[in-house]
């Protein structure tokens, strides 16, 4: 069953639609995380999607491959030459921003890892916010790993120096002048800090009862299935229960007890002659407040001037 819904979402990402191939891919990816037993057939859906060469689908793949990488952390790094292979489609800070942090996580593993830094980092300056903090601490954890190589250390300077001169940013700005004096102290401390052990993505948060699953599942078209409530049990209304105002009858049987002039109140019976209580709606409740004018109601301060008025 969970291969063939591998096999279903795979198709769903080669269909016309961008957002909707974009939330397949990314389903993909969850099933990964989620699904320990399809995760081998899942990378290689991805693979497969990969090898399409689509722009936005490769930049998908890339962005939930990272999160994959996360939660298994040492077993499936060696699909990184692949990735790699795809740097030149890569336009949107996210799917920049994760591909730079596999580079700069997996250095010690990539032969080109300060080549293909070195490319990334051309127009560090004019890239979002996202991919240069990315780019900072990956260049940090080159350095790190290869520090022997002068090619390295002219790197990781350059952006060091962009990170605390030329950019406005001040966490951005100030995470530079952390990492410099790390380096510039003990750089075996900062390796200890920068490529500490990473905890793994836990899933723990999105599980949810068999049951209340099942519940869902069986009222999927309806609102039940977006607030994670079952329709059977708790009844979903609009406007929402803190917006509304219990509904105000006045009984015009009433005024005859009132101690006004006979006149006066002879003038208010004959001005009123119907029966229905007049209703006052809360201010939220405006298409009511409508249905009254135009049934010839009026509710409020309004009609109760009405009933005095000599």
């Amino acid at each position: 069953m969970g291969r063939r819904v591998i096999i279903i979402t795979s198709r769903y990402a080669s269909e016309v639609d961008i957002d909707f191939v974009r939330k397949a891919v990314r389903s993909i990816g969850r099933i990964t995380i989620k699904v320990e037993a399809a995760a081998d057939a899942c990378i290689h859906s991805l693979l497969g999607l990969i090898e399409t060469k689509v722009s936005y689908v490769v930049q998908e793949a890339i962005i939930v491959i990272k999160d994959i990488f996360r939660r298994y952390p040492g077993k499936y790094e060696g699909i990184i030459p692949k990735l790699c292979e795809n740097l030149d489609v890569l336009d949107e800070p996210e799917a920049k921003a994760s591909m730079v942090w596999i580079i700069g996580q997996f250095a010690n593993r990539i032969d080109n890892a300060d080549e293909l830094m070195d490319d990334l980092t051309y127009n560090f300056l004019e890239e979002s916010t996202e991919v240069q903090f990315a780019l900072v601490t990956a260049a940090v954890k080159l350095f790190i790993y290869k520090s022997s190589s002068d090619s390295v250390k002219a790197l990781v300077h350059k952006v060091l120096k962009w990170t605390t001169e030329e950019i406005d940013n001040p966490d951005l700005r100030d995470r530079g002048f952390m990492y410099w004096r790390l380096l510039a102290i003990n750089p075996a401390i900062a390796g200890e800090i920068v490529l500490s052990e990473k905890p793994a993505i836990a899933t723990d948060a999105d599980r949810m009862d068999r049951g209340a699953l099942d519940q869902l599942l069986l009222h999927t078209g309806t609102l039940g299935s977006i607030y994670h409530k079952n329709p059977e049990v708790r009844r979903l209304t609009w406007p929402p229960v803190h917006c509304r105002r219990p509904l105000i009858g006045i009984d015009l049987s009433l005024l005859s007890l009132l101690d006004v002039h006979p006149r006066r109140r002879g003038q208010s019976a004959r001005r009123f002659t119907r029966t229905e209580p007049i209703v006052e709606t809360a201010p939220c409740s405006r298409p009511a407040r409508l249905a009254n004018v135009r049934s010839g109601r009026r509710g409020g301060p309004r009609a109760r001037r009405t009933w005095y008025r000599s």
